[in-house]
């Protein structure tokens, strides 16, 4: 709401009137005043041996004195708003753009900025290493432009193996493009997923499987993947197995299924989702043992009662 400062003159048996006035002839000694018969408010400010007032008006009220000098605002009747508030909001809109515009902008700068500086690390590290190697190691490091599996590998320590137990997937994923079986294994039998599924390292686990690497290759033991998984309790290895459509009741080579590694491990969780997706309860190992007698076995402790529950009500229920 716009405000207007008048000055109000009194005459003896005169109406007041308003004419324009310089702040800046104000006195600094004022008394608050509200007139509400007239329905105007202001601040009268006195002047010594003066009858001049000063009274701060609304320019939006209109005046019934028949004489008044200045300028004064129409009221605003509001008609204009809606289209004010559109041209406003499209120009947050363009200003939003524009400013996703310079972002996306400077992203992109300090990318090739980061690129540029790497490449120039890279550069200086290269020029470095070769003063400090010496002619025969210079020699092994350009001749060596591929991976030297035979030289970088032995019957127990394989590099794919390695990095998968380390979580080295960027460098996985070069060897593999260097035509590295993904399925290769040591002398235990054991492939990189066997080793990823035993060091729990689930983000590996997912790429070797996404890269096409086998959830059923046996190690020298006959072990699968998901009886390690099963070993060491890891819940969401399991789970991803059994999406691959592993064999629940496979065996190794003495007869135990993955339900016999979760049973001897107490793993109460692993036991129920083995149960729940099909595996037999009653299948027997080569002594002749079922999952629910290695839990009897253990005695009255050790989640004993808990593991019978499961493994003699869930087949019955199983079905239903």
């Amino acid at each position: 709401m716009a405000v207007s400062w008048a000055t109000v003159t009194y005459t003896p048996n005169q109406l007041p009137l308003c004419s324009a006035v310089d702040p800046s002839r104000w006195s600094r000694d004022f008394l608050k005043v509200c007139s509400p018969r007239r329905g105007i408010f202001g601040f009268f400010l006195a002047q010594k041996h003066s009858s001049v007032r000063t009274f701060l008006v609304e320019s939006n009220q209109v005046s019934s004195l028949q004489t008044h000098q200045g300028t004064w605002e129409d009221p605003d009747d509001g008609s204009d708003s809606e289209y004010e508030d559109e041209e406003e909001e499209e120009n947050n809109l363009d200003f939003e753009s524009d400013w996703e515009e310079e972002k996306d902008n400077a992203l992109a700068t300090t990318v090739i900025v980061q690129k540029s500086q790497k490449d120039k690390y890279e550069e200086d590290l290269v020029k470095e290493v070769e003063q400090l190697l010496g002619p025969e190691e210079r020699a092994i490091l350009h001749q060596s432009a591929t991976p030297n599996l035979l030289k970088i590998s032995t019957a127990k320590w394989m590099p794919l193996h390695t990095l998968a137990l380390s979580g080295q997937i960027p460098f996985m994923d070069e060897l593999l493009e260097q035509g590295v079986d993904i399925d290769s294994v040591d002398k235990d039998g054991l492939t990189a997923l066997h080793t990823a599924i035993i060091g729990t390292k689930q983000a590996v686990i997912s790429h070797l499987l996404r890269k096409g690497a086998s959830p059923h290759v046996r190690d020298r033991d006959g072990a699968t993947p998901l009886h390690y998984a099963a070993q060491v309790g890891a819940m969401q290895s399991v789970k991803l197995l059994i999406k691959y459509n592993v064999d629940l009741n496979v065996a190794d080579n003495e007869g135990w299924t993955p339900l016999h590694i979760s049973v001897q491990t107490r793993n109460r969780d692993i036991v129920k989702v083995l149960l729940l997706n099909g595996a037999d309860p009653n299948r027997r190992n080569k002594d002749g043992k079922t999952p629910l007698d290695l839990s009897l076995c253990y005695g009255k402790d050790f989640k004993s009662y808990h593991l019978a529950t499961l493994l003699k009500v869930i087949p019955a229920n199983r079905g239903l």
